[in-house]
């Protein structure tokens, strides 16, 4: 007895004829995602990233991590295009992890973060006189920028008083997005990228001596006062980086 649901019987005597159903496809798997969207709608990360994506991610310049990948030192795909693909798990792989701070948040070494910031004001309004890029600012840019400085310091020492921190610190991105900015500010006003960084140089000093000041005061061993410089050091390089390429995004603008 002929079963039923044969579709490969080939027509003869008693043949039912062409069916009219269509031929049930093998499933055939779903291309790469595009823009991380399956059909149920739920957002998905996607497995690839371009150079683009990959060099932001890791905040390194496209050329450096096209240099990496020449050399194999992370794996890369290369599309019939000559485009280059990134895995995210490789990418992810080689991010910072979260980690313990070997030392002690601010707060639980006796430090008020309100403290530090008024030290730090101080010592910027008595020395600020001094500083020759000074000459280039009216008195409403030298507050404008007297003004973020505190704030970057508020956010620099939020930073500090966490006692578990990430590359996606929420108080180091807001600190990230005043360096920009404070670059572009810089720039409408006249001042060199040489200028505003060393006027952000001029922030920086102060706030490292008020650091330096809290590990004075609480008789920190020298790993953990080297362990709160490495910190707030690494904050301000990402806030200079930030304000170099706030001046500059800003330059291009104005041609």
């Amino acid at each position: 007895m002929r079963s039923s649901d044969s579709h490969d019987a080939g027509p003869g005597r008693g043949s039912p004829g062409p069916s009219r159903e269509r031929p049930r496809l093998a499933k055939q798997a779903k291309p790469a995602q595009r823009d991380g969207i399956k059909r149920d709608g739920i957002k998905r990360p996607r497995t690839w990233l371009t150079i683009g994506e990959a060099s932001q991610a890791l905040g390194v310049d496209p050329d450096t991590l096209r240099r990496w990948s020449d050399a194999g030192k992370i794996a890369v795909f290369q599309t019939p295009g000559g485009h280059r693909r990134f895995r995210r798990e490789t990418i992810q792989a080689m991010l910072p992890r979260p980690r313990r701070w070997r030392g002690a948040p601010l707060a639980s070494l006796g430090e008020a973060p309100d403290r530090i910031s008024a030290e730090f004001r101080r010592r910027v309004r008595s020395d600020v006189a001094e500083q020759d890029w000074r000459a280039r600012l009216d008195e409403d840019s030298l507050r404008w920028f007297r003004e973020r400085g505190v704030r970057m310091s508020g956010l620099l020492l939020g930073h500090l008083g966490k006692a578990q921190r990430g590359p996606a610190d929420e108080h180091l991105a807001q600190a990230e997005s005043l360096g920009r900015e404070y670059g572009a500010q810089a720039a409408r006003s006249q001042l060199s990228l040489g200028e505003a960084t060393e006027a952000f140089l001029f922030f920086r000093a102060r706030f490292m001596t008020e650091i330096a000041n809290v590990a004075r005061r609480r008789s920190l061993d020298a790993a953990r006062a080297a362990s709160l410089f490495e910190e707030a050091d690494r904050g301000l390089d990402r806030v200079i980086l930030a304000l170099i390429n706030g001046h500059q995004a800003a330059r291009v603008r104005r041609r």
